[in-house]
């Protein structure tokens, strides 16, 4: 038989996800912002945040 040592720990790059999303979410906004006003950003912003919310709200149950 063959024997494999298990692989190790995976490196976490979470911090680095979140940094690359916000990057992009921002970069979204302002051209929503140029495109279809300031009006539409905060909304669009406001309905994102509240599906997080509710989306972490259902995973909590």
């Amino acid at each position: 038989m063959d024997e494999r040592t298990p692989p190790g720990r995976v490196p976490d790059y979470t911090a680095a996800f979140l940094a690359t999303t916000g990057v992009i979410l921002f970069m979204a906004f302002l051209t929503l912002a140029a495109v279809a006003g300031f009006v539409w950003v905060l909304l669009t912003a406001a309905m994102c945040e509240a599906g997080v919310r509710l989306r972490s709200l259902r995973m909590r149950r």
